[in-house]
């Protein structure tokens, strides 16, 4: 019974309650009379537009300050990362300056330096040098006065340790307009060992000391060759074939001993000429031999007596041989000897050769030709007159004062072959193609540097009688003609000469 009472209270409670809802809530039409309280309404609810709106801007305002935080941490961790960063580089700049500052401290060895060079180079090198010369020539009795022009680059390219090719071109500029170009050495060096190399393809003649060794316009104290290897050359200045050479040291540092030995197409002649005579000039090189089926063999043995130590100065002692057959059966020999020995300022040089040429049946004689020059050199640094002023001393230090002999005998010359004009390094002067050529030459070098030389010369033609002159006519057999006396002759001529 209670219970029941109970839930009758309760229910009526929520009745009571819900109707107190509805009065509550419902809208009663206001029946004040004042307008005011309409007006205050008004401005409450006014009022809570705004603070709603003030509200909605400061979330926004909030939102971008939030933004704007979040990207000043992110830039303030970049530039704590960058701070670090930057500390770490500088700490191993330090070391590394400091490191560098200790390698620079140190000298660095022969051996080390070589090496880091090396390293840098790599096994492939392409070297170039060579030589270039400008020529002032004079000549009396021809009435020469010209200049010259040479450019000769030398290529060097080293493939590895023991292989490396060699070039050289020749562009001068002859009577007219057209430069001449030229491939007087190309060859191949082989480095078997330290005592052995092979050497291929066209070369300068071995022969001797001049051609191989004082022929470049700057190693030549002079600015023409001696006559023997001159305009009436004894021996081919150049060759095609093959070389084997090398060297030892047979007793103390500066006692050595070189050879060379050599297999190549060997001597012609001038092919011009309708027949062979004696006297013809040699020809140029050929890269085919023709009219013979043997090929010539030389060889060149050099020695060196004087240690170093024993102060006695350089002296070379050499011997030289080429023999061979320049037309089918018919023989070619050339020997010779040279010497070459420097002292101090003193240098001198020399040599002998004789050929033989055995001549087709029907020819009066065999081509026998025998050609010599002595040459004499004496550097001026170090002497010193009385009273001499200082700047005289230095210009005498670079000069170089010089003396040479030179001569050729043969039976005859050809006519048909003189040419009086003048190169870069020979007059041309007609009493140099005589059969008993003499010539006295007079040199002044001034050295600019080791490698720049400015070289004058006064040549005295003096050459002998005897011989015969010989010239080919309509037909092939050439008339000859006791040579006679012929005129001396003189010429001037300087040179500046640039090794690089």
């Amino acid at each position: 019974m209670d219970q029941k009472k109970y839930r009758a209270r309760r229910d009526l409670c929520k009745v009571v309650l819900s109707i107190a809802v509805l009065v509550i809530g419902f809208p009663f039409p206001a029946f004040s009379s004042d307008s005011s309280d309409r007006l205050t309404l008004e401005e409450i609810r006014r009022d809570i537009r705004r603070v709603q709106a003030a509200r909605a801007s400061d979330r926004e305002e909030i939102k971008l300050l939030r933004q704007r935080v979040e990207q000043l941490e992110n830039e303030n961790g970049e530039l704590k990362s960058n701070t670090v960063k930057i500390e770490k580089d500088t700490s191993q700049t330090i070391e590394q300056v400091k490191t560098l500052s200790e390698t620079v401290d140190a000298a660095p060895s022969q051996t080390g330096f070589a090496s880091a060079f090396g390293d840098y180079l790599g096994s492939h090198r392409l070297t170039i040098a060579g030589d270039a010369a400008g020529s002032f020539i004079y000549d009396r009795q021809s009435a020469t006065n010209t200049f010259a022009l040479l450019f000769e680059p030398l290529l060097l390219y080293r493939l590895n340790d023991w292989l490396m090719f060699e070039g050289i071109i020749t562009a001068n500029l002859p009577v007219g307009s057209a430069a001449d170009f030229e491939l007087p050495v190309a060859d191949a060096h082989i480095f078997l060992n330290d005592y052995v190399e092979v050497l291929a393809g066209i070369y300068d003649q071995p022969f001797g000391d001049f051609l191989e060794d004082q022929s470049p316009v700057w190693v030549n104290r002079f600015v023409t060759a001696p006559l023997p290897y001159g305009s009436e050359t004894l021996i081919p200045p150049t060759d095609l074939g093959v070389q084997v050479r090398g060297g030892v040291q047979w007793g103390s540092l500066g006692q050595d001993f070189d050879y060379t030995s050599w297999i190549a197409n060997g001597p012609g002649f001038d092919s011009a000429l309708p027949a062979p005579a004696v006297g013809e000039v040699v020809n140029p090189v050929n890269n085919i031999a023709t009219n013979t089926n043997t090929r010539a063999l030389g060889t060149r043995l050099r020695f060196y007596p004087f240690p170093l130590d024993a102060n006695l100065g350089r002296l070379e002692l050499g011997a030289s041989t080429l023999d061979g057959k320049w037309r089918n059966g018919l023989w070619y020999n050339a020997w010779g000897v040279d010497f070459a020995y420097e002292r101090g300022n003193l240098q001198t040089r020399g040599e002998y050769l004789e050929t033989y040429r055995q001549m087709p049946a029907g020819t009066p004689s065999a081509d026998n030709r025998q050609g010599w020059y002595l040459q004499v050199g004496y550097f001026l640094n170090g002497l010193r007159l009385p009273h001499e002023p200082d700047e005289i001393s230095r210009y005498l230090d670079k000069s170089e004062m010089l003396m040479r002999y030179s001569g050729v005998n043969q039976r005859a010359i050809v006519t048909n072959e003189i040419s009086t004009v003048p190169s870069l390094g020979s007059s041309d002067s007609g009493s140099i193609f005589s059969p008993r050529a003499r010539e006295v030459a007079l040199g002044f070098d001034y050295w600019l540097a080791p490698s720049i030389v400015w070289q004058n010369e006064f040549d005295f033609e003096l050459p002998r009688a005897g011989g015969y002159l010989s010239t080919f006519g309509a037909n092939s057999i050439p008339s000859s003609m006791a040579a006679g006396a012929t005129a001396n002759d003189r010429a001037f001529l300087s040179q500046l000469s640039i090794g690089f």
